[in-house]
């Protein structure tokens, strides 16, 4: 199965959709960008809920500010 049937038929979770609309944003891939919005609509519309990333300092990215949380 592709990925464009793969989303149409909502097999992909919401962090998978998540990073394929960065690599469809940076690839200007209309077609794909529809059809995540329309993949979470439905996802949503059947009860699934999307992870909330965390905000602020949670987890700093840095080496450096890792280092220094600690």
């Amino acid at each position: 199965m592709d990925r464009l049937e793969k989303l149409r038929n909502d097999a992909y979770s919401f962090e998978e959709l998540n990073t394929l609309e960065k690599n469809a944003k940076k690839l200007n891939d209309l077609e794909t960008l529809d059809l995540i919005s329309e993949s979470r609509l439905s996802k949503t519309a059947k009860g699934g809920q999307p992870i909330e990333e965390p905000h602020g300092n949670a987890n700093p990215s840095s080496r450096r500010a890792r280092r220094r949380k600690s």
